[in-house]
């Protein structure tokens, strides 16, 4: 598969502005930060990484979760057509909002992009439609806006995978589609790493994880995950991979240490393994990118410090997790103008 300049220039922009951006600071060097969101039953349960704390929250059957800035997570009741709306820093619930609201957050604060019939540009939080491209995503599983909003990355399957995956680039400058690509196996999610520049996708079926080039998908390499690899996510300083997967006995955490020279394929420097208590679900990966979440199937979230390379702290959800999400609550929300109608107050001192 080949790509045009233009196109490679387009997706490589988002890698390059991405690494500018500086890692949230932790508490200390070996505490994690911010809280953790699981959808589970009925509820939302978010869980303090620091000290395994839990507080569950009423929200209905949700799906998937869509963190915010200024500390608000959406989670989206599709069976009831509403939506809670959570502060995190107060891990108070509000509100909940008339029918299904699914933002989807890049680097800007002040706007998100929605994926459905229509490809929408909204601002936040006054949630006026500032854009809209009609481009049609039939059956969105996950969805990634980069590059202060100018490149959104979606794949596209059924919950049980029917019909395989299909990957699509837009351009959200002029809203063009740059590509749609079936993808070989059972997809389940992928992972950028803009220090690599590629993208990863973890096939379950064949037990593998694929590396790619985001501007063209052109395969730069593959690695065998020896089991039923089920999610992924870059973290650190986007060159090391962790890959939660399935086994017979459980699961495994896989953490590979990437390296990419000029001229030479990317391959693994140094590789390690730690096992999981049950089948991983979800992965999430921490703010600072030192820990990640794993999601179970017997009903826990396991916290595994990868810098490190230990394992943490087990915490009871009370039923497996359909979605995983590691929010900072720290991120500042949209700068909103002060509008007025009134001269601002003065003093007359005569003269």
């Amino acid at each position: 598969m080949h790509g045009n300049p233009y196109v490679a220039a387009t997706l490589w922009s988002w890698a390059l502005l991405c690494c500018l951006a500086e890692p949230v600071a932790a508490r200390d060097a070996g505490t994690p930060i911010g809280i953790i969101a699981a959808s589970v039953g009925d509820e939302v349960v978010l869980v303090d990484p620091a000290t395994g704390a839990t507080s569950a929250l009423a929200a209905g059957p949700v799906a998937w979760l869509f963190p915010a800035p200024g500390g608000v997570l959406f989670a989206p009741d599709l069976v009831h057509g509403s939506t809670t709306v959570i502060d995190l820093r107060t891990q108070t619930a509000g509100q909940p909002l008339a029918g299904v609201t699914m933002p989807r957050f890049g680097q800007l604060a002040d706007r998100y992009v929605v994926v459905s019939s229509q490809v929408l540009v909204v601002s936040y939080p006054e949630r006026a439609l500032m854009n809209r491209f009609e481009l049609a995503f039939e059956r969105p599983w996950q969805v990634v806006v980069a590059a202060d909003n100018s490149v959104l990355l979606v794949l596209e399957r059924e919950p049980e995978g029917e019909g395989g995956a299909v990957f699509s680039a837009v351009n959200l400058g002029d809203g063009r589609l740059v590509y749609r690509r079936p993808l070989e196996g059972d997809v389940r999610q992928f992972a950028l790493s803009p220090t690599l520049g590629v993208v990863a996708f973890a096939d379950r079926a064949a037990g593998r994880v694929v590396l790619a080039e985001p501007a063209d998908l052109a395969q730069q390499a593959v690695f065998d995950a020896a089991e039923r690899p089920a999610d992924l996510a870059f973290v650190g300083d986007g060159s090391t991979l962790t890959v939660a997967a399935a086994n017979d006995t459980g699961g495994t955490l896989h953490i590979w240490k990437l390296a990419r020279k000029k001229e030479h394929p990317i391959e693994i420097r140094k590789s390690w393994q730690l096992a999981l208590a049950a089948a991983p679900l979800r992965l999430a990966a921490s703010p600072d990118g030192r820990f990640v979440a794993v999601a179970l199937a017997d009903g826990r979230v396991q916290i595994v410090d990868v810098a490190d390379r230990l394992p943490g702290r087990s915490v009871e959800l009370g039923a497996a997790p359909r979605d995983l999400v590691w929010c900072d609550p720290t991120i500042p929300g949209p700068a909103l103008p002060v509008w007025s109608d009134t001269a601002p107050p003065s003093l007359d001192l005569g003269g």
